[in-house]
């Protein structure tokens, strides 16, 4: 039958828990567990769990940062929502102002439109020219006169639509 209980284990696991073993324990007691079989395996547990113990307090102490990083961070949180808080309304805008665009550019492309309609009834004017070349000379000043209002509605729609859709679309 095997021995299952000493009357040294508790004294042992004291002593290891205290981190007094082995060498500021009584000499007697370290010459125990050498022959205990019980003691023997109490002292091998014991002294593995008291070192996985140091070992886990040590990284927690080497994980929880300084109160020092942790305002830091908190300061840093606090400015980034009160920028996207504040960011909203500028966002509002800056979508309001890309749909003035579009409705600005849509306004001139109707306003083009009508020179558009101009220019098929210039063709039949220009078929009717014939090869004449001073007639096709006047129609084609003609046709620059009333296209420059057409070019240059265009023009602005090409610059600004690229400017309101960054406006809108942009992060920052």
């Amino acid at each position: 039958m095997a021995i299952t209980e000493c009357a040294y284990e508790a004294h042992i696991v004291e002593t290891i828990v205290s981190g007094r073993w082995p060498l500021a324990c009584d000499p007697s007691l370290v010459a125990h567990a050498g022959h205990c079989a019980v003691c023997r395996e109490v002292v091998t547990v014991a002294a593995a769990l008291h070192d996985e113990e140091a070992t886990a307090r040590q990284e927690a102490r080497l994980r929880v940062p300084s109160a020092a990083i942790v305002w830091w961070r908190a300061t840093i949180r606090a400015r980034t929502e009160s920028s996207r808080i504040a960011e909203r309304p500028i966002t509002v805008a800056q979508g309001l102002a890309g749909a003035c665009a579009v409705g600005l550019a849509c306004g001139v492309l109707g306003a083009a439109w009508r020179s558009l309609e101009w220019f098929q009834r210039l063709g039949d004017v220009i078929s009717d020219v014939g090869p004449r070349r001073l007639d096709i000379t006047a129609a084609s000043a003609l046709i620059l006169q009333h296209a420059l209002p057409l070019v240059l509605g265009l023009g602005a729609c090409l610059l600004i639509a690229p400017l309101a859709l960054y406006l809108v679309l942009s992060d920052d």
